[in-house]
């Protein structure tokens, strides 16, 4: 009997001791040498190498793997696979030690030196490379190719293509024609025949952003070649397109400008050109971190905590067409991969997109992470081919108070928030801005076909400044297909401008049915504040929406199933036309809405049913309710705002309130939330929004 107590009180130790073990911690410095110890740090990569064997000595707790102050400088992306991940009982930490800013780098410092015009080789940095490098950083900021006109844009005189194949546009190449401006033309004949594909040109049609080089000048007119996937019939790059030059010798002559040549050197004017030499960072690695399992083996419970992610090189190869720039992948890749969350963290000037959760990658996320200095878009969520197996499905996918901001730097269609197929997401109080597409895009199907992108939560975020007056067909917050479950509730949605037609606040495109929009805060923008092209059953309700350029709301199809709900909505007129398309004779039900014209004194109720951009009918109230049997229980009534010229829109007249059943909601929850320090870092620079103002003025078709 004793030994049977004595063998139960050792085995119980034991257990106690084992639970409460100490877990594993490994030190590392940027020039670590050692083994791991505190006073004895090794390198990033050599502790990775070390987390096999860790795991198999710790089989419960956590390694942490504690990163001192300073920059890591890879040699190569670093790899977390199923072998060195966590398991569902081990959990791998990387982590800033105490107050340290550790930096994961895929650049390389180099020196310019020279007068006025600095220069530095860089053949032996990208020996060995495809495509030219595409960035190069001064002071920690990017530097700017130098482009003709050094502001603002071109349009074409003609364009024309011959196909090389009767293929599918998708399918082929074709040698295209573009005629340019004669000064234009002339500029480029003085280039030699050799340096002419160092030159490249971008053009910006609809919603895509297309980059290549030129083959050949033209002799007969003023124009040149250039070869590339075929144009879509439905997206050409035409005279109403706009282009510029980049990466020319001659355009270089303003600060902070570079140009790089076919022998891999480097010109760059200094922002004093009494300077003679200056230090620069060059993006060499393309990839930063790849989490890569397989199907049957997830990486699995791994996180990262307070570590910068930076500079990645995504090199220059001439792009394809793709809406949001889908064929750019990101610095930081996610296949097969479970719990994975970055947290306090930063990912920053990178060549593409800053971080893809790709194939069948699940409950992994990014909190309070500061995404900035974007070549493309921010997150992307989900592939853009369908899964073969829906258990697969990438999904539950959080990105909850995060700064994404500034991108399309290389690929201007790239999207903030890019969730493709995958379902069960949530987007929730970020930041969202500065991007040259939409701010948020849901939903990879074009049409009624099936769609995995269900359930997806788009909430309390705030999302602006979005266009730039270049691209078209785009919105704050985008969705395509059947979609049920899927939420877009609590935003604020401003300052989104198109080139042409199509700068929405809220957009239910091609498809987009099931969807449910509620108190949303949606104002400035150009084209819309709501729009749907087609799509069955959504709910758009209780939103406030104000001042766009040419109309409030839109509504393109008839359709024979019910389009979209439309109720309890408050829409603010500043001369606009308020509906602009199918709305009269469309499937939709409207009703219980509240209308207000604040500069118009006979209260017109303005709808336009024909094309964008023509004359509106102008009806009373009354004359628009009786003739389209619409809107029986609506009302034209000012809401009495607050403040709405200066965008405070708390509503004081409660009897509206009352008789159209509108709900107010607490829209300044929007945004990220935490300390100030965090929510002032939000604040997008006045540059920015002084620059995005003047060419949103200068460039956009009115």
């Amino acid at each position: 009997m004793n030994k049977r107590l004595l063998l139960l009180l050792f085995f119980f130790t034991a257990v106690i001791q084992f639970a409460y073990a100490e877990d594993i911690v490994v030190y590392v410095a940027p020039k670590g040498v050692g083994n791991g110890t505190k006073i004895s740090p090794c390198s990033l990569e050599q502790a990775v190498a070390m987390l096999p064997r860790l795991k198999r000595e710790s089989k419960i707790g956590s390694i942490t793997i504690l990163l001192k102050d300073g920059t890591y400088e890879l040699n190569g992306p670093l790899l977390l696979s199923p072998e060195n991940g966590g398991t569902n009982d081990l959990k791998i930490i990387f982590k800033a030690s105490g107050n340290s800013k550790p930096v994961i780098s895929g650049g390389r410092t180099i020196t310019l030196a020279g007068t006025e015009v600095l220069s530095a080789d860089l053949s032996l940095l990208q020996k060995g490379k495809e495509g030219m490098l595409q960035d190069i950083y001064v002071d920690g900021k990017r530097a700017i190719r130098a482009r003709m006109p050094n502001s603002g844009y071109l349009n074409f005189k003609k364009t024309a293509e011959k196909k090389n194949s009767d293929l599918p546009w998708s399918q082929t190449n074709s040698v295209q024609y573009f005629e340019i401006p004669s000064e234009t033309y002339d500029e480029l004949k003085k280039v030699p025949a050799e340096k002419l594909k160092n030159i490249r040109f971008n053009a910006y049609h609809k919603w895509i952003a297309t980059s290549r080089t030129i083959d050949s000048l033209s002799s007969g007119s003023p124009g040149f070649y250039s070869t590339g996937q075929a144009m879509a019939p439905h997206n050409k790059i035409d005279k109403s397109s706009l282009f510029f030059f980049e990466n020319a010798d001659y355009a270089l002559d303003m600060k902070n400008e570079w140009v790089i040549d076919e022998n891999n050197v480097v010109k760059y004017i200094p922002e004093d050109r009494k300077i003679k030499e200056v230090k620069a960072v060059v993006p060499v690695i393309e990839k930063l971190l790849v989490i890569e399992g397989d199907s049957k083996n997830l990486v699995t419970n791994v996180s990262f905590e307070g570590i910068s992610f930076c500079f990645a090189n995504k090199p220059f190869i001439a792009s394809k067409y793709g809406q949001a720039a889908a064929a750019i992948d990101a610095a930081i890749m996610l296949n097969d991969a479970k719990n994975i969350q970055f947290e306090n963290c930063r990912i920053m000037h990178t060549g593409q997109y800053a971080i893809w959760f790709k194939n069948n990658v699940k409950y992994c996320g990014l909190r309070k992470c500061y995404i900035n200095d974007l070549g493309a878009g921010g997150v992307r969520i989900g592939p853009t081919e369908l899964p073969g197996d829906t258990l697969k499905t990438t999904s539950n996918i959080r990105i909850e108070n995060c700064i994404i901001q500034s991108g399309g730097k290389n690929y201007a269609h790239g999207v903030g928030v890019l969730v493709a197929h995958a379902a069960n997401n949530i987007i929730i109080h970020n930041d969202i801005a500065d991007f040259g597409y939409s701010g948020v895009s849901v939903g990879w199907v074009w049409g009624y076909g099936y769609s995995p992108s269900v359930n997806n939560k788009v909430l309390f975020n705030q999302i602006h400044h979005i266009g730039w007056g270049i691209l078209s067909d785009m919105a704050g917050i985008y969705t395509l297909g059947i979609s049920p479950g899927t939420e877009i509730n609590n935003n604020i949605i401003h300052d989104v401008y198109s080139y042409s037609y199509g700068g929405w606040g809220l957009y239910t495109d091609e498809g987009s049915s099931d969807i449910h929009m509620e108190n949303n805060l949606v104002y400035r923008t150009k084209t819309g504040g709501f729009h749907q092209h087609y799509g069955k059953n959504n709910i758009i309700n209780n939103n406030i929406i104000a001042w766009s350029k040419q109309f409030l709301a839109q509504n393109s199809r008839i359709e024979k199933h019910q389009s979209f709900e439309f109720k309890h909505n408050i829409l603010l007129s500043g001369g606009e036309t308020f509906f602009q398309g199918t709305w009269k004779k469309g499937s939709v039900n409207i009703d219980s809405n509240a209308y207000w014209n604040m500069h118009d004194k006979k209260n017109f109720f303005m709808i336009s049913t024909s094309e964008y951009g023509s004359k509106p009918d102008t009806l009373s109230f009354k004359q628009w309710s009786e003739s389209s049997g619409r809107d029986k229980n609506s009302i034209f009534l000012n809401p009495h705002f607050k403040d709405p010229e200066k965008y405070d829109f708390k509503i004081r007249n409660k009897s509206l309130l009352r008789q159209i059943g509108f709900i107010p909601f607490d829209y300044t929850r929007a945004g990220v939330t935490g300390d100030k320090k965090w929510k002032k870092l939000a604040v997008l620079p006045a540059k920015i929004i002084q620059e995005f103002d003047r060419t949103v003025r200068e460039t956009m078709l009115q």
